[in-house]
């Protein structure tokens, strides 16, 4: 099988400057910290509405890059075929349409899926999950702090044009995608303002440090079920009071029965699948979902909770309220307003 690293060093795609009528391919740059490109697009008029002397006056008047996080659903070995399905997302599905709705630049980092090189297929990097936050070495290793670099580099660039964006990222993701975020925004608060996560299979990531498991007694509640450990994978304490301040939009449909569970590659430690089980429920719908939602309330986070009623595996009918979400959000709305209008049909 071909080894994924290949791409590292280069791609078929140059970057050729910020325009406003075509995604722009951002080169690997070991050097600045993000061993696999990324796509970055500006929406039309959005360098000419905000430009970095009209924004630097007020902090509010900025607007943040949307980040979304590159999936494919399915098995895939050829980078450059990832490279094509990235562009594609980019140029014309719902993240797509969520920036150009608010206005916001938009990022998507293209990181692989791999089968045996430079990892195995048993770290499902598109999910972040605890396999892969358990990378030590290699260019998959850290693949959150990647995204940090390479959402710090796609700063700079847009300043080179004369657009001033926040330090803070909008993060928006469906099914795989919407894990990824949940998970991202949990490990690292501090650099995210909203979050929009749909059809997560009620796996949100829990505000909880240890579960009681029954016939086994408490263990711990390790990352991603729990934060027990994200201290020991990212080097700095969970920082719960950023997390709770950290505006989220959580929605999955009615007749949604896709379940991450299921899936060897996102699941592959059998003791954390148990955990997992356990604590969430087997019932995507009456169980899972609901859970979440009080685990949220009893931790007082900001989060709204939506479910789409006679709705599958599907974001198109919530993007509209995704749009007004962040929107209201940027504009400091509070959860309680949001939550009235937006959280509807639990």
């Amino acid at each position: 099988m071909p080894d994924n690293s290949d791409a590292v060093a280069s791609s078929n795609t140059t970057d050729q400057g910020l325009t406003s009528d075509r995604p722009t391919l951002v080169e690997a740059d070991p050097e600045r910290g993000f061993n696999y490109p990324y796509y970055l697009a500006v929406p039309e008029g959005v360098d000419e509405e905000r430009t970095a002397e009209d924004a630097s006056s007020r902090d509010d008047d900025k607007r943040p890059i949307l980040v979304e996080p590159h999936n494919v659903g399915e098995l895939i070995e050829e980078f450059d075929r990832h490279l094509e399905l990235a562009r594609q997302r980019i140029e014309e599905q719902s993240g797509r349409y969520i920036a150009d709705e608010l206005g916001l630049p938009i990022l998507i980092p293209v990181f692989p899926r791999p089968f045996e090189e430079p990892v195995d297929w048993t770290h499902m990097i598109h999910m972040l999950c605890a396999q892969t936050m358990q990378i030590d070495e290699g260019p998959l290793e850290r693949v959150d702090r990647q995204l940090l670099a390479m959402v710090d580099d796609a700063q700079e660039r847009l300043a080179e044009q004369g657009i001033s964006v926040p330090e803070e990222v909008i993060l928006n993701g469906f099914s795989s995608q919407a894990v990824f975020v949940n998970r991202f925004a949990a490990l690292h608060p501090d650099r995210v303002c909203s979050v929009s996560a749909g059809g997560i299979n009620g796996l949100a990531i829990l505000l909880r440090e240890t579960a009681d498991v029954r016939g086994v007694g408490e263990r711990p509640m390790n990352y991603p079920v729990g934060v027990a450990n994200i201290e020991e994978l990212i080097g700095k304490p969970f920082d719960r009071e950023a997390f709770r301040e950290l505006d989220q939009f959580i929605y999955m449909g009615s007749e949604d029965d896709k379940d991450a569970l299921l899936y060897p590659d996102a699941w592959t430690d059998p003791e954390l699948r148990g955990i997992a089980v356990h604590t969430y429920g087997e019932d995507i719908h009456e169980e899972r979902f609901p859970h979440c939602r009080e685990v949220y309330e009893e931790a007082d986070v900001n989060a709204v909770f939506r479910m789409y009623k006679g709705v599958g595996h599907t974001p198109e009918p919530a993007l509209n309220d995704v749009v007004e979400f962040h929107e209201r959000s940027l504009a400091g709305d509070d959860i309680e307003s949001l939550r009235e209008d937006l959280g509807r049909n639990i």
